[in-house]
Formats: structure tokens, sequence, C-alpha cells
């Protein structure tokens, strides 16, 4: 099958644009013609994919490492981040609807967080669909977020957030002519087809899904955009340190640790600090340090053989994928999840923020090097990863639902 029209929605940040920059670069390959709405700061990176860049602007921050997310979530940022997602989902509607009215894609896919314009034009053009997970999906029957969703305090449904929410949303759909979706059909709609960027094997209750949510794993490209890294010339085993692409609270006090951690070790340390954090806040490097505001994380995890990070669902499967295990510090809820699977399966070792140290995260870091079982495990699994050919299967399965409308 070649020759389709295949429209990408995604939400602007890293972990969510990243996993589909494979697949649309696949679809190109495959002689389709791709066209991905992205806010403006992603288009370099879209368009060295060859699909066709349609960028808006967005309403979120541009470098969400420079904004510090809280370790604990109120009520009111639940309200306020819920219009926030809604309002940056429907941004490039109505230059969208504009541009694409005459040349309707022929599917469309969207990010499960920048859902809204893509899922309300492919309703209002009666278009195929598939939906993109980043991170551990939920089923009818397996929730695994259901501890940490329970330990939070909702806001009240007439909070004003909510209530501007609703209207949005509300006003919106009566506005394109889908009165007669409520806003709960909207917003809950079941796909036909979902890519879920997760390992099978990570994915807690995998059996309790169907054939409309395929596991077809991290898929990760060369990332050139972000620029390159050479490893030193010697044979210093190779440590990295990440927070990803967010920044958070205690940032500095998190990357002092770890230097005080690893840094008379005899490796080579690359520290990507983020937004928050200068080199200055660290105090003297040792020389087997480098630290850097940014780095592309995959070309320096194919050298690694240790990565201390947050447990963000994108780090993790790159950090796996690459056969690292990792030593995960967790500072929200849904990387608590991943934290916790990591550990079930034996993959990697985790630390809750508030027991963090500098000897108990050496530890973690010596032991986990040390443990050839957890090796072994994330060997196997990175060989399963590759074998499953993830940009290949999501192609596959993007080209499925087409063909089946």
């Amino acid at each position: 099958m070649s020759g389709l029209h295949i429209a990408f929605f995604n939400y602007p940040a890293h972990g969510h644009v990243n996993p589909t920059l494979p697949v649309a670069a696949e679809l190109v390959r495959r002689g389709h013609r791709v066209t991905y709405v992205v806010a403006g700061q992603f288009a370099e990176a879209v368009a060295a994919t060859g699909a066709d860049v349609l960028t808006y602007e967005s309403v979120v921050p541009k470098a969400w490492n420079t904004v510090a997310i809280p370790q604990k979530v109120t009520a009111d940022d639940i309200a306020e981040a819920s219009v926030t997602h809604l309002t940056e989902a429907l941004a490039p509607l109505d230059k969208v609807a504009a541009q694409l009215d005459g040349d309707r894609p022929d599917v469309m896919v969207y990010d499960a967080f920048g859902y809204a314009t893509g899922r309300l034009l492919a309703r209002k053009w009666r278009l195929p669909s598939v939906l993109c997970a980043t991170t551990i999906a939920v089923s009818e029957k397996c929730n695994p977020y259901a501890e940490f969703a329970a330990s939070m305090t909702p806001p009240d449904p007439e909070h004003p957030a909510l209530v501007k929410h609703r209207e949005l949303l509300r006003g919106t759909l009566d506005a394109h002519g889908l009165g007669d979706w409520s806003n709960e059909e909207f917003t809950g709609a079941a796909e036909e087809r979902t890519l879920c960027f997760v390992a099978p094997e990570f994915q807690p209750g995998v059996e309790t899904f169907d054939e409309r949510t395929v596991f077809v794993g991290p898929c990760i490209g060369d990332r050139a955009h972000q620029g390159g890294w050479q490893r030193p010339d010697d044979d210093r085993p190779v440590a990295l340190v990440a927070l990803g692409s967010f920044g958070y609270e205690n940032q500095a006090a998190f990357y002092r640790d770890a230097l005080a951690a690893l840094g008379d070790l005899p490796w080579h340390i690359v520290m990507s600090l983020g937004g928050l954090v200068t080199p200055d806040d660290l105090g003297p490097l040792p020389p087997n340090v480098e630290t850097h505001p940014w780095v592309p994380q995959p070309a320096v995890l194919r050298h690694a053989s240790s990565f201390v990070s947050h447990a963000g669902m994108g780090s993790t499967m790159e950090s796996l994928s690459f056969g690292v295990p990792p030593v995960v510090v967790p500072r929200t809820g849904e990387q608590d999840v991943v934290a916790g699977r990591l550990t079930e399966l034996g993959l990697g070792r985790a630390i809750a923020p508030d027991e963090l140290t500098a000897e108990g995260l050496r530890a973690a870091v010596l032991g986990l090097a040390a443990d050839e079982e957890a090796r072994g495990r994330v060997r196997e699994l990175s060989a399963s990863i590759a074998a499953r050919r993830g940009p290949a299967l999501a192609a596959d399965t993007v080209e499925a639902r087409c063909a089946a409308s």
C-alpha cells in the first residue's frame, strides 16, 4: 500500500514527539505523504523525517526543562492542567481545518495528550484514526495507576478551570457540527487502534488488552537534530545522569548527590542538567565528569553501562532498548508506576526522592553494575525490542487501519 495521506497531531513535549518520528519516517520511506502538525520548536526534528510540517502557535512552555514540576500535585494543579492541555490540543484546529479541508488525509494519527484536533476532525470528516500512547496503558481490567489516582484529591467539578474546560470543549464541538457528541463521549472515545510505545513485556496486565492495542515498543530514531556525542578515547565505563526533558523541584540537590556518589569512580560521568541547574550549582567538577544542558540521550546510552534517571517512560524504554539497567529516582506518580514495574521485573533499582543520599545512590549503581542476573534480563529485553522492529510495526498498523476503513 502506498500513496496515502497521513496526518499526525502531537503534544509539544519530547517524550510525546520523539517516539513518533521514526514512525513518520518509515511511512514516508514507504511512499506515503505525511503531514505532521506540531508546535514550531519541533519543526526541524519533524522535517528531518521527510514529513510536511504544519506548525501552530503553542500555549505551553517551549522548554519544559525550565519549569519545575512539583513533587506533590494539588487539586488546583489538576484542574488548571486539564484546561491547559485542552487549550493546547485545540490550538491548531482552525489553521489545520482550513488547510486540510481541501486535502483531507486518509487517516489521522494523534497523541493521547494532543488528541483533540485530530479526533475532532476525524469525527467531522469521518476518517479512520489511530491513537498514540507513550506510557503504560490502561485496560478495562487493568489500571496500573489506580493506587496513584486514589491517593490524589480530585478538584471540585465546579472549579473555575474545569468549568472553562467543559465550556471550551462544548463550544468547539458544537461549532464543528458535533453537537450530538457529549463531552464525555468525545474525551473517552474508544479507539479502533492504539499504538503503545511500551514493550509488551513491560506492560502490566498485557494479556487484558485485545487487538485494538498494538504494543509496538520503543521507537528510537537517530535524533541527529540534537547533535552528537563522542565517548572518550579510553575504556572507562560510561554513566549517564539525566532527568529527561522536564524540570523538577530540588533538581540541583539531585545532581549534587549524583556527583558525590559517582564523581570519584574510575568511570566517565555524563550529566544532562536541564534548564534549572548550571555547573556552578555543583561546585568543582572532577576531570572525568562532563556536564551539558542537554545531551542526545540515545547517543550516550549506546555507549553507557549505567544510567541514573527519573523513571520517565521514554528514558526507561530507551535505557532498556540499549541494554542499560537503570537506577531511577521517580519524581511523579506516573514515574512511581514505571519504577515499580522496573523493580518488579528485576530490570533496575529504584530510590524514593526523600530517601536519596549519595551513599545510597552509589551503592545502587555499583550493585546494579555487578548484578549479572539483572543485566542478563535487560539484554534479553533489549533483543526482544530490536526484533519487534517498532517503527515498521507501527507503520503496518497505520496502513492496516486505513485499509480496514
